[in-house]
């Protein structure tokens, strides 16, 4: 019996996520590393405060936004639930939230809705402080 889509979609985003993670000692690695993802895959990274910081080709195909419009912004500007997942990426970085695959709606360009399957990593600095958080998310399958 073949997995469920999510479950591959997961396999697949924590193998990115883990390619990731290898190449961060390296900007130009990482870089390379982060422009180059699974098919499907878009990724994010914001700081301790919430702002974009990098975002990845497919993710802007995903949404439909041009990087200068995502790029130092916060990200719940982009995400239909904003007062919950204020609460939820606050959470995260303080630690006291779990980093298990969840899904979100996220706003597209055009103003739809569209749900996103979501796996995060707490990105941290060279003392093992909290920096931010990198997004990586694919389209949910629909059930059934």
């Amino acid at each position: 019996m073949a997995p469920f889509p999510t479950d591959e979609a997961i396999a697949r985003m924590s193998a990115f996520h883990d390619r990731l993670d290898e190449a961060a000692s390296d900007e130009t690695r990482y870089a390379a590393a982060f422009g180059a993802p699974p098919e499907g895959v878009g990724a994010h990274e914001i700081d301790a405060a919430g702002i974009i910081r990098r975002v990845s080709a497919q993710e802007l195909a995903l949404l439909g936004y041009t990087e200068a419009e995502m790029l130092g912004r916060p990200v719940t500007d982009f995400i239909v639930m904003r007062e919950a997942s204020e609460r939820a990426i606050g959470q995260r970085l303080e630690g006291s939230r779990d980093t298990k695959p969840f899904v979100r709606a996220f706003r597209r360009a055009d103003g739809s809705a569209v749900t996103m399957l979501l796996m995060v990593r707490i990105l941290r600095g060279p003392q093992g402080e909290t920096r931010g958080i990198r997004t990586l998310m694919t389209e949910a399958p629909l059930p059934g």
